[in-house]
């Protein structure tokens, strides 16, 4: 394969990727998990 095939491939896997990537939702964390923790040290 020349040169240019591979850069094409990765260029269309790149860009077929970030397309994924923003058709799919990632929900924003919308609570925040507060945990209180005694420590007994001796």
């Amino acid at each position: 394969m020349k040169n240019r095939y591979i850069i094409y491939f990765f260029v269309t896997l790149t860009i077929i990727v970030f397309i994924a990537l923003y058709m799919i939702e990632i929900p924003a964390p919308s609570t925040i998990i507060k945990e209180k923790y005694t420590l007994n040290l001796k």
